[in-house]
């Protein structure tokens, strides 16, 4: 079970906590190079609005560049806060699924309970989530005999992938925050129970590492509330939410997410205030990578009623799916 602890290929601290305490709140990430500027968007909002607390952040990368890892060094001095930079051999997870907006990385919350054995509870937490005010209600929750605390997802998609996964009497979370008992974790072998699920039948997992969680966990979850983990914000008053998920696509640093239709009034500037808190600072929004961002911004486009530039894009999506 311990094997990724034994091949990390590299393991950076940048420690500018300037008190160490027992009471260090431990929050963990598993990211790319894609996803290091909202990354560190999420890091600055936990530190904005929780100045009282000690964070020990760390981070489960793969091909994470010299560039953003200084920059996580600034961003660890801006905070004075300490940031963990794993780099880890992924060969054993070369040969399982991933999908255009569900790379490798996803795996990687599984992985670090195994890197942290030494810490008793990790908060999980997707790059694309924001802290949008005081987080104590969240860090003092106690799981009792749970393995893990998570929210439940969005009605329909409880409905649609119980019956996907053939699961009964079970509440479909999201996994983008995840409380996890670490000690509980390892014990249950949480990690290779769940690539063999999805080793087993791939092709049933169409969010892959999350249905997967949600088969081998069932009945060891505690169930939080909405505002712990928000992907709707009209399921929840806004002045409630503390984890803000921006789950969908387009994401609030792409090109198309002003003139989308998942922008709006509330949502429009808040990434954007905490990334300018961060090195990343200023950066423009990123053009399309891939033919489903293209598609995404396409249709973006004639939703804002910009038609040529649409059908421009349009064909682009066309000829890079081909």
């Amino acid at each position: 079970m311990n094997i990724f602890t034994n091949n990390l290929n590299s393991k950076i601290k940048y420690e500018y906590l300037i008190t160490q305490t027992c009471s260090n709140i431990h929050i963990g990430y598993g990211i790319d190079n894609n996803y290091a500027r909202c990354c560190a968007s999420s890091i600055s909002s936990f530190c904005i609005n929780n100045p009282g607390r000690n964070f020990n952040f760390h981070i489960m990368s793969k091909d994470l560049s010299t560039v953003n890892k200084n920059r996580f060094k600034q961003l660890a001095q801006i905070y004075s806060i300490n940031i963990c930079i794993y780099e880890i051999n992924i060969n054993t997870l070369t040969k399982l699924p991933t999908q255009v907006h569900l790379p490798i990385a996803t795996y990687f919350r599984f992985i670090l309970p195994l890197v942290l054995d030494n810490v008793d509870k990790l908060f999980y937490i997707d790059a694309d989530i924001l802290c949008l005010q005081n987080a104590d209600d969240l860090f003092n929750i106690n799981l009792d005999d749970n393995i893990i605390g998570a929210v439940p997802d969005l009605p329909w998609m409880n409905k649609k992938r119980n019956k996907a996964l053939n699961l009964k009497n079970h509440i479909y979370f999201n996994a983008g925050m995840l409380i996890i008992d670490i000690n509980k974790w390892n014990k249950f072998d949480t990690f290779t129970k769940v690539l063999q699920v999805i080793q087993n039948n791939p092709k049933n997992f169409r969010y892959l590492d999350q249905d997967a969680l949600n088969i081998v966990l069932t009945n060891h979850i505690q169930y939080l509330d909405t505002k712990f983990n928000c992907i709707d914000i009209n399921s929840i008053s806004q002045k409630n939410i503390i984890l803000l998920h921006f789950a969908a696509h387009p994401k609030p640093w792409n090109i198309a997410f002003p003139i989308s239709k998942i922008c709006n009034e509330f949502n429009k500037n808040i990434y954007q205030y905490y990334e300018n808190k961060t090195p990343w600072k200023n950066f423009p929004l990123e053009l399309p990578k891939n033919y489903k961002e293209i598609k995404i911004y396409a249709k973006a486009l004639r939703y804002n009623k910009q038609y040529i530039k649409s059908l421009y894009w349009s064909l682009k999506y066309f000829i890079n799916k081909i």
